[in-house]
């Protein structure tokens, strides 16, 4: 048996998505970029990030109080520079739960911190001393909404939180909750929902300045800005996350007839996931074919080249 699942996730680069790309290259905007001298591209930002506020107003509403907001590249720069920052000042601890973005550990671990991984429970965060705490969700343990008292129980152990919404217009419609002041900072990612991995399209919104960030108004990329207003304008993330949601479910249904492995879709529509229960009622054969999937207590696969095939052979 094999599956053609990945372990990394590597999104899906839509058609619908394409289709945007084309329409802006066909008529690219030199003029914005002839206004680099004068009156220049400072704040070139500023209106498309106002434009993300007002997208999420209704699924995200507290984005609107954070104080600081820049443009970066992708999720993982905001991950980076914030974590750059306590490396040079305070110096953790560090957390995340187990099985989470498996960045977090890594950038950690190139900025001299030590991140410690803690089981997926409510009482875990309450055992260790109040620091940062680094959490996705939707969840990269699973493509899972995090259930509320999850989040509830990290702020309430005193930690300041950072809010990594990749995965957000991946899912059907969900409310996030970032009105807590010690959610400290959030980041939204192009990559994962659009398939822009390649084009670094990411913004991280904070209550207090991330100094490393404050230059991004010069060194950003503007036709990023420019795709990312323009895929706004264009694309229904409500519609698109329905599409490929349901794609997704034909997809694991036709992984389950042929391999039976208690296999769900996730709440983001590219990854499908093996909860812990299932799991450990599993067949010696199974785990095996599952066992690079492994994450968590379950397993977590991404989908993507099973879209793939559907686009290129299917209707």
């Amino acid at each position: 048996m094999s599956l053609d699942a990945i372990t990394t996730v590597y999104s899906y680069y839509t058609p619908e998505v394409r289709r945007v790309v084309d329409g802006l290259v066909a008529e690219y905007p030199h003029e914005v970029f002839l206004r680099s001298v004068k009156p220049g591209l400072d704040d070139f930002h500023r209106p498309v990030i106002a434009r993300l506020v007002e997208r999420h107003r209704a699924d995200v509403p507290a984005l609107a109080d954070f104080a600081h907001a820049y443009p970066t590249s992708g999720s993982e720069e905001g991950i980076r520079e914030l974590m750059s920052a306590i490396a040079a000042g305070e110096r953790g601890p560090v957390y995340m739960f187990e099985g989470d973005y498996e960045g977090y550990r890594e950038i950690a671990r190139t900025r001299g911190l030590e991140l410690r991984e803690l089981p997926f429970e409510p009482e875990a965060p309450a055992r260790v001393r109040p620091g940062w705490w680094f959490l996705s969700d939707p969840s990269a343990r699973d493509g899972n909404r995090l259930a509320r008292a999850m989040v509830d129980a990290v702020i309430e152990a005193g930690h300041r939180v950072f809010y990594d919404l990749s995965y957000l217009d991946s899912t059907p419609p969900a409310t996030f909750d970032l009105s807590h002041p010690r959610i400290a900072a959030a980041a939204i990612s192009f990559s994962k929902p659009y398939g822009l991995f390649y084009y670094r399209i990411g913004f991280t919104f904070a209550r207090e300045p991330i100094p490393a960030l404050v230059a991004n108004k010069w060194f950003k990329s503007v036709f990023g800005l420019l795709l990312a207003e323009r895929l706004m304008q264009t694309i229904d993330a409500r519609a698109h996350a329905a599409k490929y949601a349901a794609i997704q479910a034909a997809i694991v249904a036709e992984i389950e007839r042929e391999h039976g492995l208690g296999l769900r879709t996730s709440d983001a529509f590219l990854l499908a996931h093996v909860p812990p229960p299932a799991a450990a009622r599993l067949d010696q054969e199974r785990r095996t074919l599952l066992a690079r999937f492994a994450r968590g207590g379950g397993y977590r696969l991404c989908l993507t080249p099973y879209f793939l095939a559907r686009e290129r052979t299917g209707p």
